[in-house]
């Protein structure tokens, strides 16, 4: 099991899974699913330890806490049909998507991975828990309802959406991204007072300035270039693209600075074109993701909710390319209706859209203000303050009951 802590903790083994001895404060459940559920929870672990110095927070991918055989499926399904059919993925989403919780299909998924995450709590004994992935969220709702938990349980939903599977009856708060989130929710019943709109968590550093031309001499950019950024996300998005058409109408005013991540084929094939263009350069992981968005004139990226969370908050516009059907699809036209981003479903279109927001300032800055509209830059700590706010509250409740025992005992 994939457990990560604020500092090391003796383990012992049972049946094979990796259980702590120690007790957490705050127990994170998240997922190996893209990036951004385990973003999030780093986001929420790190402004949680700078609010409350000495905190226990404990983050596990509840991926782990699944069957072997079915974690791995569920992972090849899940990268497969993002890369080779969208359109199944897509389907998917619109069946769930507003399946409701005492469904026998709702019922069925409630039950992945129970009995380990009872094992877990019962071990840990966490004053909170805190989900930024959906399927453990409706476990735990099921738990509380079958009275097998009694803590405070907080859904950081991590896209601008609003599905089925974020949503559960015995859920104590959700902190939701945007107003339009919010109001999705109240539409499907949930109390407005069990809704906060905090934006999606990001890292304290995103909060930080940069110096450009040191961030630039970093990354190996010429102090007079724009600078275009494409990032395509752990199952990539640009697949056969043309870079050298992109870059040729650009000319030597623009720097392009390519993120492959995990895909070597695209590293491979990229390296033998950044020979031959001068404003191409290839990278597989940025480190400093902040200070990289600081000197970023345009970002080429998928809509996943952690990354355009990110590139609001530096206020860099965005170009939305080939965005999957389903949440993705949503984060996009969020972003689009407000004027932050444009949604490129072609080669074409991305080369039209990139050499014009690379190229004309006035038209540059007019999305760089509408992003700083509707960022979120303090999210992070926002949310980490609420789940203190439960986790005391949780506390305070238990020290009530037992006084209250106490005195029945005695009279």
């Amino acid at each position: 099991m994939a457990i990560y802590h604020t500092k090391p903790q003796p383990m012992k083994k049972k049946r094979g899974v990796d259980v702590v001895k120690e007790r957490c404060d705050v127990l994170i459940l998240s997922a190996s699913y893209g990036g951004g559920h385990n973003q999030v929870a780093k986001a929420l672990t790190c402004s949680l330890q700078i609010q409350a110095p000495g905190i226990h927070v404990t983050t596990v991918d509840y991926c782990s806490l699944m069957e072997p055989f079915l974690n791995r499926l569920t992972h090849f399904s899940y990268n497969q049909s993002l890369r080779h059919f969208p359109a199944g993925y897509a389907l998917y989403y619109q069946v769930t998507e507003k399946i409701t919780p005492d469904s026998f299909w709702q019922r069925r998924l409630n039950r992945i991975g129970y009995s380990e995450l009872y094992r877990l709590v019962r071990q840990l004994r966490p004053r909170v828990i805190v989900s930024t992935f959906p399927l453990p969220a409706g476990v735990l709702s099921c738990m509380k309802e079958s009275g097998d938990l009694h803590v405070p349980t907080v859904t950081v939903i991590t896209d601008m959406s609003v599905h089925s599977q974020w949503i559960h009856p015995y859920t104590d708060l959700y902190l939701v991204g945007s107003d339009e989130v919010a109001r999705g929710l109240a539409e499907r019943g949930i109390p407005p007072e069990k809704v906060i709109v905090t934006g999606i968590p990001v890292m304290p550093a995103f909060n930080r300035h940069f110096d450009a031309l040191t961030t630039k001499k970093e990354f190996g950019v010429r102090p007079d270039r724009q600078v275009a950024v494409f990032m395509g996300g752990t199952n990539g998005i640009f697949g056969k693209t043309k870079f050298h058409k992109i870059f040729n109408e650009l000319g030597d005013k623009v720097q392009g600075l390519i993120i492959t991540g995990v895909n070597q084929d695209l590293y491979d094939k990229l390296q033998t074109a950044s020979f031959k263009y001068s404003n191409i350069k290839v990278l597989k992981y940025v480190e400093n993701m902040a200070g990289l968005l600081d000197i970023t004139d345009v970002l080429v990226t998928k809509a996943g909710g952690i990354t355009i969370s990110e590139a609001l908050v530096k206020g860099v516009p965005m170009v939305i390319y080939k965005p999957i059907p389903g949440q993705e699809e949503v984060n996009a036209n969020y972003l689009w209706r407000h004027r932050a981003a444009i949604i490129a479903k072609s080669e074409h279109r991305l080369r039209t859209a990139v050499h014009r927001m690379a190229t004309d300032e006035e038209f540059r800055r007019h999305f760089r203000r509408n992003c700083l509209k509707i960022a979120t830059p303090n999210s992070a700590e926002t949310c980490a303050g609420l789940i203190l706010d439960q986790s005391f509250q949780a506390t305070r409740k238990t020290i009530h009951y037992l006084v209250s025992s106490r005195r029945e005992v005695r009279a």
